[in-house]
């Protein structure tokens, strides 16, 4: 009689919708773990049922348990309230269960309140192995500070975590959880450093960009005419897209910088809401103006998404510096691993404070923040535009040792594969 294969769940209950970093992440570790010999379901909201192009592992498992408004998570009472709701439809799927233990628990992108509920429900388990990664720093709020200071919400989701990180070390060692507990950069690693000390826990260290590490590149281009990236992806604020409009105003305008004269510009932009009216315009406009520009308003698949990203030696991330003062980015990863599978040098312009600018830098990337005049709109494109052209000159500078192109953090980070990092640390009970 063939011996069934073991059980695998990854639990993911702010994965809503295809569109985002949630499908880029979970895509690749369903493929990974099906070629490996897992039996793999996913648990995810049940808003993604009715998505045409959802996963066939997919189970709407969770409602009301994923990027709710923050108020109702950020303060202890709330954050209880709704890891304990998570907890009951945890436990729905497991009173369906054939009478199978699961082997094998995967999380990532959890909120404290998701994490607290996944430990309850693990509590009550039997052994097996538990693999999180930790993606969001430990005091995210999603800007929601119901009425507090920042700095206070920040401290009070931190005091969350703790939380949810003591429940889940209590859980593994009552049920016997074999925990493999990992961080997407060193930055996240750092600040969990005193709540991993705190609740007896250890960090499994550093694991390969959840997306686009270790992504296959066609070299032809390289050898193609160079792009700009200006924006890609959804209509979420503090990504960058009022910064890249502006750009394309500036070059509307002109002159372009002698740098840039030779590069192409690429914008794309995909959601459920369609783009306001002026914006469309001035893509338009801008689309049939000569600039070069390429202009994508329709979804992209992955493999399509890396090749259009290794075609841009630079790329604006004009990411909002509060927003994402310690929040990571999918984006700079996708763009810096398609830059690193070319083995060719790459640069970018953001603000110069924040997550992004200090990971870019540890990557080994080359990065440029704008020197806007007094009393100019932080939005304006000219500041921005002459950003990229000093990163530009900067990238003719480089040397053409490519193994000085990228640090060693940098290369184990972006030539890497999560997924198989994933399988690599999961073996069968």
């Amino acid at each position: 009689m063939e011996q069934r294969r073991p059980r695998l769940v990854i639990v993911d209950p702010g994965y809503a919708s295809t569109v985002g970093h949630h499908g880029e992440v979970n895509r690749p570790l369903l493929a990974r773990f099906g070629q490996a010999g897992w039996r793999v379901a996913l648990w995810a909201d049940v808003a993604l049922e009715a998505e045409a192009d959802a996963p066939q592992e997919l189970t709407g498992a969770f409602s009301g348990c994923g990027y709710e408004d923050p108020r109702l998570w950020c303060e202890l009472g709330g954050m209880v309230l709704l890891a304990r709701k998570l907890e009951q439809q945890l436990a729905l799927m497991g009173a369906g269960d054939t009478g199978e233990p699961v082997a094998a628990w995967v999380g990532h992108s959890l909120l404290p309140f998701q994490l607290l509920g996944l430990a309850r429900h693990l509590a009550g388990r039997p052994a097996a192995q538990v693999l999180l990664s930790l993606m969001f720093e430990p005091g995210e709020t999603l800007e929601g500070a119901n009425g507090l200071d920042p700095m206070q919400a920040s401290e009070q989701a931190t005091a969350n975590t703790r939380i949810a990180l003591a429940a889940l070390a209590r859980a593994c060692r009552q049920q016997n959880h074999q925990l493999t507990l990992a961080f997407p950069s060193q930055q996240q690693e750092e600040l969990y450093g005193p709540l991993l000390a705190a609740t007896g826990l250890a960090s499994a260290g550093v694991h390969p960009a959840v997306v686009g590490g270790g992504c296959q590149v066609d070299v032809r281009a390289a050898g193609e005419q160079p792009l700009v990236l200006l924006h890609w992806g959804d209509q979420k604020p503090g990504k960058g897209r009022p910064e890249a409009l502006g750009v394309l105003e500036a070059l509307l305008e002109g002159p372009v910088p002698a740098e840039l004269r030779r590069c192409g510009w690429l914008f794309h932009v995909h959601g459920h809401q369609p783009l306001p009216e002026a914006e469309l315009e001035l893509l338009r406009r801008a689309e049939g103006a000569g600039i070069g520009l390429v202009l994508l308003l329709e979804a992209v698949t992955s493999a399509a998404m890396i090749q259009w990203l290794a075609r841009c030696p630079l790329a604006l991330l004009a990411y909002d510096p509060e927003r994402y003062r310690r929040r990571s980015s999918g984006m700079l990863w996708q763009w810096a691993a398609a830059q690193a599978a070319l083995e060719r040098p790459a640069a970018a312009a953001g603000h110069g404070g924040g997550w992004l600018a200090q990971e870019a830098r540890a990557l080994g990337l080359s990065w440029q923040s704008p020197e806007p005049a007094a009393g100019t709109n932080p939005e304006a494109g000219g500041p921005w535009l002459a950003a990229l052209a000093r990163a530009a000159a900067g990238l003719e500078l480089k040397t053409l040792d490519s193994k000085t192109r990228w640090s060693p953090y940098g290369r184990n980070l972006l030539v890497g594969d999560f997924s198989r990092w994933c399988e690599d640390h999961l073996v069968s009970l």
